[in-house]
């Protein structure tokens, strides 16, 4: 395929394409992109703005350390002390993070103390349907000195009855920033924390709550950008904050300045930031913004080999509170998508879609939609090139010595086409995503990027390699800095990753195998050997012989 800027793969009439001049990092799970985002906000000397759809500011980004100082061993402690040097962290930085929780609150709180200009927008949802306190929130964040907000623009008649501003934005210095699927939250509930490790261990410390609990397992993707596509996040960023602030007559005090781009950032990367802005949402476009329905439809029109989808959903229809999809009316834009994934399966290429068993809503709506796509490719079928996976953990209880299951939330919003081109973001495939939320995504044209991405995702849920080696192969592929044990650690993986994975077709072969054999093991009550589990839709589940309940999947345990 050729690596062009022409219009057969980008949106077009909201932001620009950039040609080489900025670097995107991918991040899986939110261990290693809250560690990222933390040093960020220490070595911040300027601004730092985010734009989420939930927080919670006594979220811990940075977990575990304290055990390295309580233990007081000093060769530890010196190498740590090394390792936040090496990332920039000057020694009154070092000195904070060693000493404080590591939470957002605290770090945007130490930030602000050294003369950094933080600015918080967090959504203000309808109480019915929120999962956190906004205003709670905010309230947390003043008493740190950061100026924060509730942004209330996806409230009022003319807006789809449950929109909501859906984006996940991090700025940091105008030349770095920040987009994907994870918010810094814990929600309401006490549930589903988005820090957590590669391994989604059923039970950890690391994520107990106050309640003593750990929430359910989350996997999830993120991205960094560097360079001059990080002006275009921070452009979204200030449209928004400004229209806050110019609505409510906050004051000229309060509103966010344009900036000069930041320097440009070599890199071999194709690279686009793309929105889903509503019509009636904000004042800054007379018409609704959707660049991210447009690269989608570029990149599944260009597919020939395979496209590879992380999502929360994979609704045709339009969700609107009830979970009976033939409720809802057919979203127009994500017709179009099946009928182009469709249209690339005809042309022989294969596709394989990672959801989650749980969704909070709409699961009689994604298994609607698979079940449309697999009625009008049955040849599709047949051959096995359509392929469907949730994810879910095990563990053996000691106190009825029975090895017990819960399913991990795919909230992960990526997609890969051909080992090519690939996506993260906040947009869902649905027509929340495509139309009627507030959200945003990069888009990138590069192979080694795409690439790696696909194998590093492979290779965790088919438990192909140990925690710690998909760690280092994951800090290798982002380019961080690797003492030479971990370097050689990090080149073995890859080279087992290369070749199970290589071909992606094989690769999918490896994950269907997977998924099968877990399913016996789940029936057997017997470990899962990595997190692998066929989607089942409702009537696949029952037809097996399993318990599903529309509200919880068939994986989740009555108990919980």
């Amino acid at each position: 395929m050729d690596n062009t800027t022409n219009g057969t793969w980008w949106a077009e009439g909201d932001t620009p394409v950039h040609n080489k001049d900025s670097r995107v990092t991918y991040f899986v799970d939110g261990e290693a992109v809250l560690l990222e985002m933390c040093l960020c906000f220490m070595r911040a000397k300027h601004v730092i703005y985010l734009a989420n759809w939930g927080m919670e500011p006594d979220l811990l980004l940075v977990r575990g350390t304290a055990l390295l100082v309580e233990q007081e061993n000093e060769d530890l402690r010196a190498e740590y002390c090394a390792y936040l040097r090496s990332q920039g962290l000057q020694e009154a930085d070092i000195q904070f993070w060693l000493t404080h929780r590591l939470s957002v609150k605290e770090v945007l709180g130490y930030a602000v103390s050294k003369g950094v200009t933080v600015k918080v927008l967090l959504w203000k949802a309808n109480p019915a349907f929120a999962v956190y306190d906004s205003h709670a929130a905010v309230e947390k964040l003043k008493e740190y000195d950061v100026a924060a907000l509730e942004d209330d623009s996806s409230l009022g008649v003319l807006h789809h009855q449950i929109e909501s501003l859906h984006q996940k934005v991090t700025v940091v210095d105008h030349g770095i920033a920040f987009v994907g699927g994870l918010d810094p939250l814990i929600e309401k509930s006490d549930d589903f924390d988005r820090w957590d490790t590669n391994q989604h261990v059923f039970d950890t410390p690391l994520r107990h709550t106050d309640s003593g609990k750990t929430p359910h397992g989350w996997h999830d993707t993120h991205a960094k950008i560097e360079g001059a596509a990080a002006a275009d996040v921070e452009l979204n960023f200030r449209q928004r904050w400004n229209y806050v602030v110019s609505r409510h007559q906050l004051g000229e005090q309060l509103l966010v300045p344009h900036q000069p781009e930041p320097a440009r950032v070599e890199s071999q990367s194709i690279v686009q930031i793309a929105r889903t802005i509503p019509k009636h949402t904000y004042n800054f476009d007379k018409h609704a913004i959707q660049g991210i329905t447009q690269l989608y439809n570029h990149a599944l029109n260009n597919a020939q080999h395979f496209i590879y989808i992380e999502n929360q959903y994979f609704w045709l229809r339009a969700y609107y509170g009830v979970d009976l999809s033939l409720l809802g009316p057919d979203s127009p834009e994500m017709k179009e998508h099946l009928r182009q994934i469709a249209a690339a399966l005809r042309r022989g290429a294969t596709m394989s879609i990672l959801l989650p068993d749980h969704p909070n809503v709409g699961r009689a709506f994604s298994d609607a939609g698979l079940d449309t796509l697999r009625r009008s490719v049955p040849e599709a079928v047949e051959e096995g090139r359509i392929r469907a996976f949730c994810l879910a953990t095990s563990h053996f209880k000691m106190s009825d010595g029975l090895i017990h299951y819960r399913p991990i939330y795919v909230h992960s919003k990526a997609a890969i086409v051909d080992d090519h081109w690939s996506t993260v973001g906040s947009a869902n495939l649905n027509n929340r995503g495509m139309r009627d939320d507030t959200e945003i995504n990069v888009a990138t044209l590069d192979q080694s990027l795409a690439r790696g991405l696909r194998l590093l995702l492979q290779a965790e849920h088919l438990g192909l390699l140990k925690p710690d080696e998909l760690t280092v192969a994951a800090r290798l592929y982002r380019k961080e800095q690797l003492k030479p044990n971990e370097q050689e650690c990090a080149q073995q993986a890859w080279q087992q990753m290369e070749s199970a994975l290589s071909d992606p077709h094989q690769a999918v072969q490896l994950m269907q195998q997977r998924a099968e054999e877990n399913l016996q093991h789940f029936k057997d009550r017997q470990p899962l050997n990595g997190h692998l589990l066929p989607y089942l839709t409702a009537e696949e589940a029952t037809e097996q012989g399993l318990d599903v309940r529309m509200d919880h999947g068939w994986i989740e345990e009555p108990e919980h």
